[in-house]
């Protein structure tokens, strides 16, 4: 059952990858995210496939298993996400705010 789950996790992984690959194609994605979701899915795959590398590794830690591991550092790069896409849509909300504020200063 494992080797199912592996297969279409690493399937799965692929074609996010060429996902990735495609927006950055398409400028939609700059060289850090690219970078970034790259070796996401990368690592992700290879604990996919070795999970008793992520035990040794939260071991390293001082992290009792390999599984909290993954979810502490999950948990880490969601709230960084999260925080950055805040500071990003208030920075829009200002940018449009001033936008209005000045055309209608203008067509007064």
């Amino acid at each position: 059952m494992l080797i199912l789950f592996q297969t279409l996790f690493t399937a799965f992984a692929l074609f996010a990858i060429v996902s990735v690959l495609k927006k950055k194609k398409e400028s939609l994605l700059g060289p850090k995210g690219t970078i970034f979701w790259v070796v996401f899915w990368l690592l992700a795959s290879i604990f996919v496939w070795w999970p008793e590398s992520t035990v040794k590794l939260a071991n390293y830690l001082g992290i009792g298993r390999g599984t909290d591991l993954v979810l502490y550092v999950s948990l880490a790069i969601i709230f960084f996400i999260l925080f950055r896409l805040h500071v990003k849509i208030e920075s829009i909300g200002r940018d449009i705010t001033k936008v209005v504020r000045k055309d209608s200063l203008d067509s007064v």
